[in-house]
């Protein structure tokens, strides 16, 4: 009987998983639209699965921009995807699971300069 008990503690204790352990952790360039939002990394560009999370994102986003062409620059926790889907063409996709940052570009003057005066 000890046994039996034992083996259902041990199935319980292996078979939780923290689900933080499959969230990956995210910076980058946020541009939305009212229905599509892409992040785009050093190194990628996903597609953003417009959850609830990603509605407050927006909503947050909107809030701190002045002018629509800035850029919004965050920090996420999401799980990555690349299951297909209708209406994300990218290959791979973020499911968006926690905001933890969310910054706008304040510098004064994005202008290139060429040569010296």
């Amino acid at each position: 009987m000890k046994n039996i008990g034992l083996l259902i503690l041990l199935t319980l204790i292996l078979g939780c998983k923290n689900s933080s352990e499959n969230l990956t952790t995210l910076k980058g360039s946020y541009i939305f639209f009212d229905d599509a939002a892409v992040l785009q990394t050093n190194n990628e560009v996903y597609g953003v699965f417009m959850n609830a999370k990603a509605l407050e994102l927006n909503k947050r986003a909107e809030q701190q921009r002045t002018r629509p062409s800035e850029i919004v620059y965050v920090e996420l926790k999401g799980i990555i995807s690349t299951q297909e889907d209708e209406k994300i063409k990218w290959e791979k996709k973020l499911d968006i699971s926690e905001i933890i940052s969310i910054s706008i570009d304040k510098k004064p003057n994005n202008t290139l300069i060429l040569g010296t005066e």
